[in-house]
């Protein structure tokens, strides 16, 4: 691949690895294919001086740079790069795609106006660097099913204790952007302990809301969080079916 950096390189090598590891990361897509071809990757690279292939990843989330192919009004053909995130893949095939799993844990109240409180976590986010506030969250571990990181989130970012948890339903959040699914979870919170923050997270504390409360502060914008408005929607949704 002459001519081109390192990063560029690394980003390309890293691409083909991925496309002879899981093809299926590529299919589909028949009215903006993406293109495959070395030459004309390296040649684009080259040329527009831009990285193509897997731009950057950690455990979480793969930042991909695709080239594709599209067409203008009049017909003719355009290549241009397409930016998307996916989800870690898989070193054992056999495993089920990694998804992250959002905790609407609920504690039983007497009230008979307000009878439960919902949990959520306050946090400071990198995205946004500001404190936000939600519900617990986090992505599935290999091998790991989707139910039991629920558990595992709500004990660790809160320290409260659920069972039996009821899937609410499974979205993609942004499909502009990326291919990674969340499922939604209802657990009703039976204990508490300790909770154990990872040290990467930046959680400032457990915060309890009735849902009236919860929607007035989405309303106000107090509450931004797309995963949180989902759920709550979701959840609603299962209470009114009874």
């Amino acid at each position: 691949m002459p001519g081109l950096s390192k990063q560029q390189l690394d980003a390309l090598s890293a691409y083909y690895r991925l496309l002879d590891s899981h093809p299926g990361l590529f299919s589909g897509r028949e009215r903006r294919p993406i293109i495959r071809d070395p030459a004309i990757l390296e040649l684009f690279a080259k040329e527009h001086q831009v990285v193509l292939g897997v731009v950057a990843s950690n455990k979480y989330l793969w930042l991909i740079n695709d080239l594709v192919q599209s067409r203008d009004a009049a017909g003719d053909t355009l290549l241009h790069p397409y930016l998307r995130i996916i989800a870690p893949p898989q070193t054992d095939l056999s495993l089920p795609p990694s998804a992250g799993s959002v905790v609407l844990a609920t504690i039983p109240l007497p009230s008979a106006e307000e009878n439960e409180m919902i949990v959520l976590v306050e946090q400071e986010r990198h995205s946004t660097g500001s404190l936000e506030l939600e519900l617990p969250r986090g992505f599935a571990e290999p091998g790991t099913s989707a139910a039991d990181q629920a558990l595992a989130e709500l004990r660790q970012e809160t320290g409260y204790l659920g069972e039996e948890p009821r899937l609410l339903g499974s979205t993609i959040s942004d499909s502009g952007t990326s291919d990674k699914s969340a499922s939604f979870f209802h657990v009703p919170v039976t204990g508490q302990e300790a909770e154990k923050h990872e040290p990467s997270e930046a959680i400032t504390r457990t915060v309890l809301l009735t849902r009236a409360d919860l929607w007035k502060k989405i309303e106000s914008g107090a509450v931004r969080d797309a995963f949180t408005v989902q759920a709550l929607g979701l959840y609603e949704r299962r209470l009114a079916q009874g």
